[in-house]
């Protein structure tokens, strides 16, 4: 994982807690918002500052900027996780209710 270190950094050490604390918040606010589509643009959000936060790990500059961003990466991870979980619960509840379950 030489070009993914926050990925590395989360599998190797107990930042999975940073991780669980961003898919709670994401996805308590997915199932409040109880819109599919607001739930898409949160998790592309997620994505692109997990994209961003990634590639700006890269660039070698200070400790505290690397601290910063591999946090920021990993709540990223866990809001994308989240507010996919909650595109799917969305759908499948519009489901349910299109077939009168």
């Amino acid at each position: 994982m030489r070009f993914f270190p926050i990925l590395d950094e989360l599998f190797s050490s107990d930042t999975v807690i940073i991780l669980l604390i961003g898919l709670v918040v994401s996805g308590f606010l997915g199932f409040l918002m109880k819109n599919t589509k607001k739930s898409l643009i949160g998790l592309v959000v997620c994505l692109i500052i997990y994209a961003i936060s990634e590639l700006l790990s890269n660039i070698r500059t200070n400790n505290f900027v690397e601290i910063i961003l591999l946090f920021l990466g990993t709540l990223a991870i866990g809001g994308t996780l989240g507010f996919l979980i909650s595109v799917i619960a969305s759908m499948l509840r519009s489901q349910g209710k299109e077939s009168g379950v």
